[in-house]
């Protein structure tokens, strides 16, 4: 059976091997699943961490991965992307030539899939079939690439939309500019992962030291958060 329990996650989208370095540390062992942003310098102008400098990094197996791709054509990617042992691969579609290709060539590789679609991408850029072959519909809350954006209202509609199609079925996330308030506004359209970057970070650097059991209290906050009827 499917589990569907509301879920918070971390997010890492960073350039700096060190500081992706430093908060793996922080999350290992205090949270289930952290998503990792890759982005190629292509999809948008860009560039994180390479998945090659990801895989050397041997705590990275140490916790859950959603491994979030925007790059141009994310089925070139999974080959690579398996080397840092996701259990989720989760592509952007806008630079996607075929998602039944990408999607079956996750599946071969071992992970769950996921499909984004990027704050301005309709819903029906993509088959209502694709969209319930997944795992896991990531919708993005500001423009893709970049952190510290504004979450944009407009992702709710689209959750809505995408609801209407697969019901409880496959899991809706949102990632983008969240924080208490929107999150709250996410989950009663009927989003059930919540990908917090800056919201989640930031917090750490005004209210604590940044370490473990700072995380570990942050990230407690949002599970209370979203566990509240």
């Amino acid at each position: 059976m499917l589990d569907y329990m509301m879920e918070i996650v971390p997010t890492i989208l960073t350039s700096d091997y060190q500081e992706f370095s430093q908060k793996i540390n922080l999350l290992k062992g205090v949270v289930p699943r952290v998503q990792i942003d890759f982005i190629d310098g292509k999809f948008v102008e860009n560039k994180t961490v390479s998945l090659e400098a990801m895989a050397s990094l041997g705590e990275l197996k140490e916790i859950g991965v959603d491994l979030h791709l925007m790059v141009k054509e994310p089925a070139d990617w999974i080959a690579r992307a398996l080397q840092i042992f996701p259990e989720r691969i989760i592509g952007q579609v806008e630079m996607m030539r075929d998602a039944e290709n990408f999607i079956s060539g996750v599946i071969e590789g071992g992970a769950g899939t996921g499909i984004a679609l990027d704050l301005e991408t309709p819903v029906s850029v993509v088959s209502e079939e694709i969209y319930r072959s997944v795992d896991l519909i990531l919708l993005l809350a500001v423009k893709a690439g970049f952190g510290g954006q504004r979450f944009d209202q407009r992702v709710v509609k689209k959750i809505e939309e995408i609801k209407k199609i697969v019901g409880d079925l496959v899991k809706v996330g949102v990632d983008g500019g969240l924080d208490e308030e929107n999150i709250k506004v996410c989950q009663k359209k009927g989003a059930n992962i919540f990908y917090v970057g800056g919201n989640f970070w930031e917090a750490l650097n005004h209210n604590g030291s940044g370490q473990a059991e700072d995380v570990e209290k942050r990230y407690n906050e949002l599970l209370q958060l979203i566990s509240k009827s």
